[in-house]
């Protein structure tokens, strides 16, 4: 049996210490994909380094995460759509909505939300969400985006 790991951000400072070992250790255990999705612009070289090593096994995915998106959002989502047309990403995210640290920047995280359905729509890439006290704006979101 193969198992994937469909969300894992080891490659963030917090894990630089055992990474390898982890990373050789699920491979052992059969865990052969470990799926990466991005942070922000802060994380997307940690992310691409990781990929690069663990080709085969570690699969970089493009995105602004919701608690990531402040002012600048939009700046960043220009940067990050310049990306994918510069290396293979196997989805667009993580992307979505959380209203459960802080919600200044709401009514942004639904607009970049919205991008990001329409990155994944262009690239025919799937999309990973994330949703934190936003299930209804997530649905609301994804109903209007269905057409």
């Amino acid at each position: 049996m193969i198992l994937i790991d469909t969300h894992t951000h080891i490659y963030l400072r917090d894990f630089q210490i055992d990474r390898d070992e982890v990373i050789h250790s699920a491979l052992e255990q059969g865990i052969l994909k470990m799926l990466l999705p991005n942070v922000d612009g802060k994380t997307i070289n940690a992310m691409h380094s990781l990929a690069d090593k663990y080709p085969d096994n570690c699969l970089p995915m493009i995105g602004l995460h919701p608690t990531s998106v402040d002012g600048e959002y939009k700046r960043a989502l220009r940067e990050l759509r310049e990306l994918l047309d510069k290396r293979k990403y196997w989805g667009i995210g993580e992307t979505g909505i959380d209203l459960y640290w802080d919600k200044t920047y709401a009514i942004q995280q639904e607009e970049s939300f919205r991008e990001h359905i329409s990155l994944a729509k262009e690239s025919g890439l799937p999309l990973i969400i994330h949703a934190r006290n936003s299930f209804d704006e997530i649905f609301r979101i994804m109903d209007l985006e269905n057409d």
